[in-house]
């Protein structure tokens, strides 16, 4: 039997020793790689929202987030559980990076959302700046005409609600439509 030199007793422990540290890392970070997948934690995260489970929801989007921190999706969906938590600060902030990070359908969605928390808090003329936002990018969003309209009646602008209201009948706003058809009747047969 070969005896081991002091030499290759100690590049056996190094090795050895490389090998513990390598296998302890793996069994420490193996949980956290998995859990760090942005689109499992998204999915995890929006079927907890869906199941009103808000608060994990708003935990698993921040791990997606965390994990990819572009992840435009998962800001609109913290944002919306956010909102339906009445955290309105927490909301706009979200609505705000998906404004930032988002493609064009995102923007529009995100600006036509940031302007119904701005709404929601009383803040009637930044609701109406973003629904202008999101109107000039999606000029077919009926319900950002719809939203804009009603924050238009809350500081005075009754024209401005009309024609907004009108808008959205325009493109098919039944609701809105009834609405006219009562409150101003004059402003439909104009348009015929």
């Amino acid at each position: 039997m070969t005896r081991l030199n002091e030499h290759d007793h100690d590049k056996m422990n190094r090795i050895s020793n490389a090998l513990l540290i390598a296998l302890f890392t793996l069994l420490l970070l193996g949980p956290t790689a998995l859990a760090a997948n942005p689109q499992e934690n998204f999915k995890t995260g929006y079927e907890r929202h869906q199941s009103g489970r808000l608060n994990d929801a708003i935990s698993y989007y921040n791990k997606a987030i965390n994990a990819n921190p572009s992840y435009v999706l998962a800001y609109q969906m913290r944002a919306a559980a956010w909102h339906q938590k009445k955290e309105h600060s927490q909301a706009r902030a979200d609505y705000s990076k998906v404004i930032e990070l988002g493609d064009p359908f995102f923007k529009a969605v995100g600006y036509f959302n940031r302007g119904i928390v701005n709404y929601d808090d009383g803040r009637f003329t930044q609701a109406i700046m973003d629904l202008t936002e999101a109107i000039s990018r999606d000029h077919k969003m009926t319900q950002a005409y719809v939203h804009r309209g009603i924050a238009k009646s809350k500081i005075g602008d009754k024209k401005g609600q009309i024609k907004d209201f009108t808008y959205a009948a325009k493109f098919g706003d039944k609701k809105v439509r009834n609405w006219l058809e009562t409150h101003a009747p004059h402003v439909l047969k104009q348009k015929r």
